[in-house]
């Protein structure tokens, strides 16, 4: 653009009624205008995208534009003047604008270029885009700009209106380019090649990437896969990626991997602990002293023993314990609730529901009732015979609930609710027949009978009215002292069990890492929140006393090593210097190591989390594991991409099929589809129906258990491995019997394992022991 001044005057017939000349200047305030009147105003040049315009009237033209004093008008003008002119406007506004397109289109393909178009990146890109594109609103024409930079006008318009299958064509192409690219690489970077979904999770990396990691479907060939593929498509240095396990021995597994298949890549695996350790050590300027209680749960249930036995010599405490004991020592279930009488008594035989004299009864109500009793110091027999016999051909002897032998007073506790329903397997009227008939009983030979009722335990006055009820009929109480009651539970092993759960419950309230009011959060959310906030009150005095032990000592727990390292990262003490965080075993995270990794993350500008789990696979919900970080994924991390292996090495379709329906049943559980490498015709698996009173014992095996040894040693080849298995170290035979059972089959390979420490294990045959329901089902 040669002129730097443009000077237009109306057709003199137009000067005639008022149309000014003007002269139009470019200068170092921009593009000025000074009429022959001498106003003078300064054209916005934003409005040349498209409020300024060039109106051709029948005879003559005007040229309208926005000034820094308003909407401006220069009329009369020739048509040729004013298209001249405006076309002079133009090519100086583009010329200032080239380089403002140049910019943003080198700091987008700057941005693509670097790999897949993350959505943060995609945000960027576009708001920077549509930004420039407000300063041309369309394209100009080719007389205009030369191919080149209407090419970079043409780039910034198709950016600025790019559509979600836009973004889906770019990111595909994207990952069947690095597909090709890289092929020799995916095939060699583990014994097998990878499959195609596995490549592609190596690939996609949007800012959270979610692998769904079906068992036996090569998670941790693809944890490898990506990190090396990082790397050798240079998107990554090796220090700028941290790979995170859970378990020291699968940190170790990734790391000999790693250094296996990329010797001297220079990337670290680490277990959360050991990451939040050292994040404390270089925040503190030296490593940290654990204590031995951290390492040593024997050690510490010990301690926590101590502990609360000392509390209990304070008299609130005391209360409090006692009255915990008083309503929670066996877990409540509502008759009510179950569908058959069976249930229920599986229900109270697999508690175990005993008084504190030791007497098994029927239900938690007839516990209560009893434990009242004898804390008041009233005697009192558990189902004594009737003073009068009742025995016949049809009928036994009748038993009431309780007797009272001092007052000769009966007293039955009825489970019917406040309209006189019973629970659903128990027949009605039969069971109100049977209400009358005793109540008909004590009358004729006047014994004195006191009710009480199930639904005043629902209702939570049942002691209440039964000290009534006690009153009225003369019986006298004489509370036990409170040391009385607690020698007793003790010798009953309620102490002593209920240490134990404090101990549990000790390092799950650690291991949660709770901030201000959560906790409390927490209790009001769980079904039964009462006796949480009453456990809750026995704990927070033993947290006091553990805290002040690690305190006295200037050690630390596991749990500080997460939940310091979450504080230092969100004060910014600590600054991460991770662009790539990769995370295996994903469906086994808790609320703290998912809270580390979202700061970690939000520390780091334009970092990219990579998580590799399986929602199936989630059985560490007792360690304070949370899968909804898994299947609620993008809600909690943001823009994700979720990439399902599908294709399992490890068990066939029979196997796959009877999982994948049982898990399914679950409607939280994250719908996939498995597909299986081994196909078989036949049923894979078996379900064998037994008395489960049968236990193992010291002297010989289980007979169902060596049968189906035997039927495996029958179609087994030599030399097979088979896995017994249970939820618990006492489903499974001990070394004697482990003995004795490889005798038995010399042919086959046995090992026991409990389910959670087979976790990653293969076998080709494994038995499932202790399928059953109750305390430990």
């Amino acid at each position: 653009m040669n002129s730097k001044r443009k000077s237009v005057a109306p057709h003199w017939i137009m000067q005639l009624i008022g149309a000014e000349a003007a002269t139009f200047s470019l200068d170092k305030n921009g593009l000025s205008v000074k009429t022959k009147s001498g106003d003078k105003y300064l054209v916005l040049t934003e409005s040349l995208a498209g409020e300024a315009v060039c109106v051709h009237g029948v005879f003559f033209s005007k040229l309208v534009v926005k000034t820094d004093k308003g909407i401006k008008k220069f009329g009369g003008l020739r048509k040729h003047d004013a298209a001249e002119l405006y076309l002079w406007m133009r090519l100086y506004w583009i010329e200032q604008l080239i380089p403002v397109v140049a910019r943003s289109a080198h700091k987008i393909k700057t941005i693509v270029g670097k790999g897949y178009l993350r959505s943060s990146r995609l945000k960027y890109v576009q708001q920077l885009a549509q930004k420039t594109v407000q300063k041309f609103h369309k394209l100009p024409d080719a007389s205009e700009v030369t191919e080149s930079n209407l090419n970079l006008f043409r780039y910034i318009f198709d950016v600025a209106k790019l559509k979600p299958e836009d973004v889906e064509r770019l990111r595909d192409r994207y990952v069947a380019s690095m597909k090709d690219k890289y092929a020799s690489y995916f095939d060699g970077v583990e014994s097998n090649p990878l499959t195609v979904r596995q490549c592609e999770a190596c690939i996609i990396d949007e800012d959270n990437n979610l692998v769904l990691a079906g068992a036996g479907t090569g998670k941790t060939s693809t944890m490898i896969g990506r990190a090396g593929f990082l790397i050798e498509s240079k998107q990554a240095k090796p220090n700028q990626i941290l790979m995170l396990a859970f378990a020291n021995k699968a940190a170790k597994e990734m790391q000999e991997r790693l250094e296996l298949r990329m010797p001297g890549n220079g990337v670290v695996a680490s277990t959360f602990h050991k990451l939040g350790k050292n994040i404390i050590a270089t925040v503190e300027g030296a490593q940290p002293s654990v204590s031995p209680l951290a390492e040593d749960d024997a050690l510490l249930a010990q301690h926590v023993n101590q502990w609360f036995e000392t509390r209990l010599e304070e008299k609130n405490y005391r209360s409090l314990a006692l009255e915990y004991f008083k309503e929670y020592l066996y877990p409540k279930a509502n008759p009510f609730d179950f569908k058959t009488e069976g249930e229920y008594f599986e229900y109270v035989l697999a508690n175990d529901i005993r008084t504190l004299k030791g007497e098994l009864v029927k239900s938690l109500g007839e516990c209560l009732v009893a434990n009242h009793l004898f804390k008041q110091g009233i005697e009192y027999v558990y189902e004594a015979a009737y003073e009068h016999s009742t025995r016949g051909l049809d009928f036994r002897q009748y038993q009431p609930d309780f007797y009272l032998p001092e007052y000769g007073i009966y007293l039955e506790y009825l489970g019917i609710d406040r309209n006189g329903n019973t629970a659903p397997y128990i027949n009605r009227e039969r069971y109100h027949a049977g209400i009358e008939w005793k109540r008909n009983l004590h009358e004729q030979n006047q014994t004195i009978l006191l009710e009480a009722f199930h639904y005043q335990l629902v209702e939570g006055s049942l002691l209440k009215e039964l000290d009534q009820s006690l009153f009225k009929a003369g019986v006298l109480s004489s509370p036990l002292p409170p040391e009385s009651v607690l020698e007793t539970l003790r010798e009953f092993g309620a102490i002593s069990e209920f240490s134990k759960l404090l101990a549990v419950l000790l390092k799950r309230y650690r291991a949660n890492c709770y901030e201000e009011g959560k906790l409390q959060a927490a209790i009001d959310t769980v079904e039964n929140s009462s006796q949480m906030s009453a456990v809750m009150k026995l704990l927070m005095p033993i947290v006091d006393d553990y805290m002040g032990l690690l305190s006295e000592h200037q050690h630390i727990d596991f749990d500080d090593m997460i939940g310091k390292a979450i504080e230092y990262v969100k004060s910014g003490r600590f600054k991460s210097p991770w662009e790539y965080i990769l995370v295996d075993e994903f469906q086994d995270i808790s609320e703290p190591r998912a809270r580390l990794v979202q700061l970690l993350k939000a520390s780091t500008r334009d970092c990219s989390l990579f998580c590799v789990g399986d929602d199936w696979q989630a059985i560490y919900r007792f360690t304070g594991s949370d899968i909804r970080f898994t299947t609620k994924f993008s809600q909690i991390f943001g823009a994700t991409k979720t990439t399902a292996l599908d294709y399992t090495f490890r068990f066939n379709n029979s196997i796959c099929d009877t999982a994948s329906r049982f898990v399914l049943e679950n409607p939280a559980q994250v719908k996939k589809a498995l597909k299986t490498h081994t196909t078989v015709t036949k049923p894979a698996v078996s379900i064998l129906r037994a008395d489960n009173r049968q236990k193992f014992n010291d002297s010989r095996p289980d007979e169902r258990l060596v049968a189906i040894l035997k039927r495996i040693a029958l179609i087994a080849d030599n030399g097979a491995k088979v896995y017994l298995m249970g939820r618990f170290g006492f489903n499974l035979p001990g070394k004697v019997q482990l003995r004795q059972l490889k005798s038995e089959v010399p042919m086959l390979i046995l090992e026991c394992c409990t389910i959670h420490s087979s976790k990653g294990k293969e076998a080709d045959y494994v038995v499932i022991l202790g399928m059953e329901k109750g305390k430990h089902g």
